[in-house]
């Protein structure tokens, strides 16, 4: 009997379970991706895009080590399977679950279609570590803050075996397919930002095991203290490899022994939660769906955004707001394809409570931009800075990003790193501004733009 194993956003060997299912059951097994335009530009941002063709050629790298050939095609998602199990005749399709929205609808089309034409088809969750369904609240329903679903979680979680690959020879049927080169997915990127991205990142599930290692061995011990600070390597930077799937939650979970007789210390539980605020971000997509463009909290339908925006979102975007660490987070997203968490909520609340920028915006550009961007944490991000998410806090909260800039980078560590014109801002000089013609002036003025955004509020309540 032949399978077909499909990759999307798994692009790893190990704890692979559809993998290891498809070669313990059947006598061969053929390894594709389908690189379906229309479902990954929609999915993907450019630096998504990036990422997903040096992560494929990583992938086909090391399958070629094993003897085994990894397809790599072009077409509809569905239709291509279609044609290929047809083709071939394939008696079984293993996938591991894509829980983006878009891919969720073209997985329930495959399993449909494959089932009309007597085709098994296999479907594993190994994305996050548990089933959004079956965690519902004492009176049945979906949670809607995250502590309690933090805690339920955690007293439900059950520790899961990590799958390796297959040590036993693997049968493989080779297609007679035309194959693109990766260098297809990353042409549309041919241009200078996507190439400074090599200097900063290298794709792939070993890079993504040896960069867990190190944060055991080296930040995690101060993991509480040092993930706020940005000037610092005191967070993993694994979220671009959880991204595309080069590891997984459980890999990264059993680290820690976490179970229900093992006691975490202040820095394990920290960095836990943030896995887990992962978790509840696609919780939430699954059970509110239109929170991807609409506001968690439908109040905030009502909200007063500017309309006229286009010039200060450009100047957010270039990072020349005149807003020191607003303008060297931008850069370090342009320069980089990331952002520090801390200065993520810095920016995201400049954009929204100081410029009133819709969440919408800054949520796309983030998406387009980052390249751990990931449907569910991005828009939960945006929503719980614009305050229109699941935060249960009874106020508006506004972040003063020069008391940020004074607290979280007192050193001007960061700040200096990302601008070339530092001494150019006006909080970095102690002289009569009326001597320096050169400084940067500010595009809006923090204390009038944070009172109108107050008011703006108060109108929705």
């Amino acid at each position: 009997m032949k399978s077909l194993v499909i990759f999307t956003n798994d692009l790893r060997l190990n704890d692979n379970d559809a993998i290891n299912s498809s070669v313990k059951e059947h006598d061969s097994t053929t390894f594709i991706f389908i690189y379906d335009i229309a479902l990954y530009s929609k999915t993907h941002g450019s630096a998504n895009l990036w990422w997903l063709g040096k992560s494929l050629e990583k992938l086909k790298r090391r399958l070629e080590k094993k003897g085994i050939n990894l397809h790599l095609l072009k077409g509809n998602y569905v239709e291509k399977t279609l044609e290929i199990v047809e083709k071939y005749n394939f008696q079984s399709v293993f996938i591991n679950e894509n829980k983006h929205p878009d891919f969720v609808k073209k997985e329930k089309e495959l399993e449909v279609k494959l089932n009309k034409i007597g085709v098994n088809f296999f479907s594993y969750n190994k994305s996050t570590l548990s089933n959004p369904e079956v965690i519902l609240n004492k009176s049945g329903e979906p949670y809607k803050v995250y502590t309690p679903f933090y805690n339920f979680c955690k007293s439900i979680y059950s520790q899961q075996e990590v799958l390796f690959f297959p040590s036993k020879k693997i049968n493989t049927y080779d297609i007679k397919e035309d194959s693109i080169d990766t260098l297809e997915i990353l042409s549309p990127l041919n241009n200078k930002w996507s190439l400074k991205l090599d200097n900063h990142w290298v794709p792939g599930e070993e890079e993504a095991e040896k960069k867990l290692k190190n944060f055991f061995s080296t930040s995690l011990s101060s993991y509480k203290v040092i993930r706020n600070i940005p000037g610092k390597l005191g967070t993993s930077k694994l979220s671009p490899h959880l991204r595309f799937g080069e590891i997984t939650t459980n890999q990264i979970i059993n680290y820690f022994k976490f179970h229900e007789n093992h006691t975490l210390n202040e820095n394990e539980e920290h960095f836990i939660k943030e896995l887990y605020w992962r978790e509840y971000s696609y919780y939430i997509l699954f059970h509110f769906p239109y929170v991807v463009d609409k506001p968690f909290n439908k109040k905030y339908e009502d909200f007063e955004w500017e309309t006229n925006f286009q010039k200060n979102f450009n100047s957010w975007k270039n990072g020349s707001t005149g807003i020191r660490i607003v303008d060297a987070a931008m850069h370090e997203l342009w320069e980089t394809g990331w952002m520090h968490n801390r200065t993520r909520m810095i920016t995201a609340s400049f954009l929204t409570k100081n410029l009133l920028i819709p969440w919408q915006e800054g949520e796309k550009w983030f998406r387009d931009t980052l390249v751990d961007a990931d449907i569910a944490s991005n828009v939960m991000g945006w929503q719980w800075v614009a305050g229109s998410g699941t935060d249960a806090a009874p106020f508006f909260r506004i972040f003063n990003p020069v008391l940020q800039d004074e607290k979280f980078d007192p050193e001007n560590t960061y700040t200096k790193k990302w601008l070339k014109n530092f001494s150019s801002y006006k909080n970095n000089v102690a002289v009569d501004l009326l001597t320096r013609k050169d400084l940067i002036q500010p595009i809006v003025d923090l204390k009038i733009s944070r009172n109108i955004a107050l008011e703006r509020f108060s109108k929705i309540k």
